[in-house]
């Protein structure tokens, strides 16, 4: 892979008031702006998007009154990529964030820098996975915690003051960002708040700790197995079977079907209780009385695989993988269930686009907004999955990704020179991924169409 440059904000950083301060007056407009951003949670995850046996029931109440996306993906299944690219409205890699823990390049601007300087109270509270701190990265408000550890006994950075909090550090993490939003709703100027749990990600140990009362009010042996489970990944590229993603998986006793389903019941209990504290956190915006000002969003970043392909975890450019929940609730938006193909990339420049604020043109996701006030407009059919850190072994791939089908190119190395794997799966018959249709003539001219996105993307992003 070519070495790539960074593209520039207009005017570079020492313009930035003056590129959106023309707008950053009319306080009264503004609405107000929650983002929630979950950890590991797959589409299918919550009881909103069809799930009998999840167990969400705040969240299914406030999805019910929300505009539901059921095509929304990310654009690289990691944590800190997906957060990297959330705030910043760019790919990975052009913003230098491909593998954990990374950082932001040096003139990358997020969203809250741009928000604050628009006249918003900027707040963040629970994980945190990038270098920079919150701070630094445009918040006047931060409680948060450093990637992935225990539940309980956190080391949490409270607005400057280092605590071991005892309690579960999703329920400390919430009851802060309350009291933000009790703080910021007093305040004459808009808020923005980005508040991140760690659920359902695994704590330190690797292991979903719920508590056991939460655990009791699933029937283990109700729990969904994978049709793919037993996947022998025969038209799949070689790497796959010495990859984290399978190792890890046999470690928890994957393909078993009862160590499967015992799995799956531990994953379900922490997004019970997930759905409990941000219970909280919604019953706050509804006793204020925010709702008439105030727009939420509910995401994830990146799906997890529970027994597909006999997989664990994440980052393969799979459905169960890339694809998530999002909804959005805010006034005067009717309940409606969408379809289109809404990214993680998308989330920067809408909220941008909400707060009145001048777009940067080097983003490479695309303003919701007017979806969001039922514009009918030219949406994207396709986009690139950038599968390209070196996280638990994977070889680097960029991916075709649409409702028809999921096309991926696996490089040997890097240097993204030399294709040694071609995957393409139908969407509509093969939902499961398990018939790679590569070199059947009946797909040739879509393999066509999926090989020309991807040499597009790799001049317009990667060679940037």
């Amino acid at each position: 892979m070519k070495k790539y440059k960074l593209l520039l904000f207009i005017g570079g950083l020492v313009f930035l008031p003056f590129l959106i301060g023309a707008k950053s007056g009319d306080y009264e407009n503004k609405p107000n702006i929650i983002f929630i951003y979950t950890d590991d949670l797959r589409y299918d995850g919550v009881g909103f998007n069809g799930n009998p046996q999840a167990l969400t029931p705040m969240l299914d109440r406030m999805a019910k009154k929300s505009l539901r996306f059921h095509q929304a993906n990310v654009v690289f299944s990691l944590c800190s990529p997906s957060r990297a690219s959330l705030l910043t409205g760019r790919y990975g890699s052009a913003i230098g964030v491909l593998e954990l823990g990374s950082d932001l390049n040096g003139n990358e601007l997020s969203i809250a820098q741009y928000l604050k300087e628009a006249g918003y109270h900027t707040g963040m509270s629970g994980k945190w996975h990038i270098g920079k701190t919150p701070v630094a990265a445009g918040f006047d408000f931060s409680v948060f915690f450093r990637s992935n550890g225990t539940y309980y006994g956190r080391t949490i950075n409270d607005e400057g003051n280092v605590l071991k909090v005892e309690k579960h550090c999703d329920l400390y993490c919430v009851e802060r960002s309350i009291d933000f939003i009790n703080d910021a709703a007093k305040k004459d100027e808009p808020f923005f708040l980005f508040h991140n749990t760690q659920l359902p990600h695994m704590n330190g140990e690797l292991i979903w700790d719920a508590r056991q009362e939460t655990k009791d009010r699933f029937n283990e042996a109700a729990m969904p197995v994978p049709e793919s489970h037993l996947d022998d990944l025969s038209n799949k590229p070689g790497y796959l079977r010495s990859v984290r993603n399978l190792s890890q998986a046999k470690v928890y006793g994957y393909p078993d079907k009862k160590a499967i389903q015992e799995h799956t019941r531990d994953y379900y209990a922490v997004i019970t209780e997930m759905d409990e504290y941000l219970g909280l956190l919604f019953k706050t915006i509804e006793d204020l009385g925010l709702k008439e000002n105030t727009y939420v969003f509910f995401m994830s970043d990146n799906g997890w695989m529970l027994g597909e392909h006999g997989f664990t975890s994440k980052v393969l450019p799979y459905r169960p993988s890339t694809k998530v929940s999002l909804f959005v609730m805010g006034p005067n938006l009717e309940p409606t269930d969408l379809d289109h193909l809404v990214l993680n990339i998308d989330m920067a420049p809408t909220l941008l686009d909400m707060a009145g604020i001048t777009l940067p043109d080097n983003l490479h996701g695309r303003s919701i907004w007017p979806l969001m006030n039922g514009d009918q407009m030219d949406w994207r059919k396709a986009f690139v999955y950038e599968g390209l850190g070196t996280y638990g072994g994977a070889l680097p791939n960029l991916s075709v990704i649409n409702q028809d089908f999921r096309y991926i190119e696996t490089f040997e190395n890097s240097r993204l020179e030399k294709v040694v794997f071609r995957e393409f799966y139908d969407q509509k018959t093969d939902p499961l991924e398990l018939i790679n249709l590569i070199g059947s003539e009946k797909v040739m001219s879509k393999v066509s169409e999926a090989q020309k996105l991807i040499s597009e993307h790799r001049k317009t992003v990667l060679q940037q």
